[in-house]
């Protein structure tokens, strides 16, 4: 009763008339954890993780970078190119890669893109 009246009221910041309160409920709603998965799947250095599993639907496309110590010696480069080929393949269920690209990282190390589809983060 004799606490003073506070008129409540609604405060936007000049961003396309975003509104600073539902934010900030987000935001508590989150720390509070109404936002978490249903599964109660443990989520640690040992698993794939959460928020992978929410930012990709699969089967999608995924790039693995892979960089390796080839000494500038051609034979080593095609060696180590057919390897992370024979590897990227089999790990990702299947041989199709959609781009492959070479690039060399100074003298000693070249660094191969090889984007695949992936059908899970597992």
């Amino acid at each position: 009763e004799n606490m003073p009246m506070i008129a409540q009221s609604e405060v936007k910041i000049d961003d396309h008339g975003s509104d600073l309160t539902d934010r900030f409920k987000y935001k508590v709603n989150a720390l509070m954890g109404n936002y978490a998965p249903s599964q109660p799947d443990a989520d640690n250095e040992d698993t794939d993780g959460n928020i992978l599993n929410a930012l990709m639907n699969f089967p999608a496309p995924y790039a693995f970078n892979i960089v390796g110590k080839t000494k500038g010696e051609e034979a080593l480069v095609d060696g180590y190119i057919l390897k992370v080929k024979e590897i990227v393949g089999a790990s990702s269920g299947g041989d199709d890669i959609l781009e492959f690209a070479v690039k060399p990282r100074g003298k000693n190390f070249t660094k191969i893109t090889a984007e695949v589809m992936v059908e899970s983060s597992g």
